[in-house]
C-alpha cells in the first residue's frame, strides 16, 4: 500500500468517526427535550406525544376513558426524570407531574 492509499483510508475512517460522533451529540442535549416535553403538554395529543417522545414506559387506562401514562428520561449526569401525563377522554394531554423513576 503505498502512502497515498494509507493516508486516503486514514481520512476516511477519521470522517466515518467525526460522522459518528456527531450523531451522538443531539442525545447530550437532554435539557431542551425536557423543556420540550413540558412546554407541549397541554397542546398536543397522544399520537404527536409519542411520533415527538416515544412510547411511554406505563400506561394506565382511566374508568371514564382518561388516560395516565408515566414517561422517563435521562438527564444531565445520568440521572433519570419521570414524568406523569394525564390525558383527557378525546386523548389530549391535560397536563403533567413529576415522578419518581422506577
Amino acid at each position: 500500500m503505498s502512502a497515498r492509499e494509507a493516508m486516503t483510508r486514514l481520512l476516511q475512517w477519521c470522517l466515518a468517526l467525526s460522522s459518528c460522533l456527531l450523531s451522538l451529540l443531539p442525545a447530550c442535549s437532554h435539557q431542551p427535550r425536557l423543556e420540550a416535553f413540558e412546554n407541549s403538554i397541554g397542546q398536543i395529543a397522544q399520537d404527536d406525544l409519542i411520533r415527538r417522545f416515544g412510547y411511554p414506559q406505563r400506561l394506565k387506562k382511566l374508568p371514564l376513558g382518561n388516560e395516565v401514562w408515566d414517561y422517563e428520561f435521562l438527564a444531565g449526569n445520568s440521572r433519570c426524570v419521570g414524568y406523569r401525563v394525564y390525558f383527557d377522554e378525546e386523548q389530549r394531554s391535560q397536563r403533567w407531574e413529576r415522578t419518581a423513576c422506577r
